[in-house]
């Protein structure tokens, strides 16, 4: 009996389960967990569009017509025609032609409210006559370019090009060669660092030695000499870079004088050292 009753127990063990025949019969027999508040409450924080207008106060509705009414005027200001800027004026031009500045502002057919003035006077001044430009607007599309140009200080000769220098050592394009300015021989084209740029300095000694020897109207430049001139003796003078021009002519006038009274022929007198040197 006892062995009979171990075997019929062996075969229920063996015997497989209602859940294992059929198959989703765990998942479903699984008991759900119960909801609980949070997911009523996550449901509840997402109220409908029209609660959220009814929640709204006064204020709010103000706020989103003022902005409707901004966007709406904005619209208008940009599509109106009557804010198009059509030909801007300049003033404080001499050298250029008001219609290449013009040109080159690229504020015709515009916007006015569009017009970036910062950004027009940057692409003016890269025109090498100006010195400074500003631009102002005025409504409904008035736009005035006001330009300040580069006043030439010396004639400029490079490879038999003329070409304006300003007290700065900015070159720019000469539309004539000024009889009453002196002049900048360039013997072997390196007065010019970038070909807009004079070498530092250099502008301001041919200014100042100008005008203390109004007898000296040309210069010139090599590389390896820096600034010479001619003097009324025919001498060469070397100048070295234009530094510390007040001493050099202060040794210059010196020395001249000593030489006049030496007499004899001098070839050259060099002073871009400490101590003056004399070729004969």
């Amino acid at each position: 009996m006892a062995r009979r009753r171990s075997a019929r127990k062996r075969k229920r063990f063996e015997a497989p389960s209602i859940s294992a025949l059929l198959p989703g019969t765990l998942e479903k027999g699984k008991p759900r967990k119960p909801r609980g508040r949070g997911a009523s409450r996550k449901r509840q924080r997402a109220p409908a569009l029209s609660v959220v207008f009814a929640r709204w106060g006064i204020s709010h509705y103000i706020a989103a017509l003022l902005a409707i009414a901004a966007l709406a005027s904005l619209f208008i200001l940009l599509s109106d025609d009557r804010f198009i800027v059509e030909t801007p004026t300049v003033s404080g031009n001499q050298l250029l032609d008001a219609g290449e500045i013009i040109r080159r502002a690229g504020l015709e057919q515009t916007n006015i409210f569009l017009v970036r003035t910062d950004e027009v006077a940057r692409r003016l001044s890269l025109i090498p006559q100006v010195k400074e430009a500003r631009v102002r607007l005025g409504l409904p599309n008035r736009a005035e370019i006001l330009i300040t140009e580069r006043q030439p200080a010396l004639n400029y000769v490079r490879e038999g090009a003329t070409y304006w220098v300003d007290e700065e050592g900015r070159i720019f394009p000469a539309s004539e060669f000024r009889i009453d300015l002196p002049v900048l021989l360039d013997d072997d084209s390196s007065a010019s660092v970038d070909e807009q740029h004079l070498v530092p300095g250099l502008s301001q000694a041919i200014i100042f030695l100008h005008a203390s020897m109004p007898e000296l109207n040309e210069f010139n430049y090599r590389r390896d000499f820096g600034l010479y001139f001619l003097s009324p003796e025919g001498w060469r003078v070397y100048l070295g870079d234009g530094q510390h021009m007040e001493k050099k002519l202060r040794k210059w006038r010196t020395i001249r004088q000593q030489l006049l009274q030496d007499g004899g022929s001098v070839k050259v007198v060099d002073l871009r050292f400490d101590n003056v040197y004399v070729k004969r």
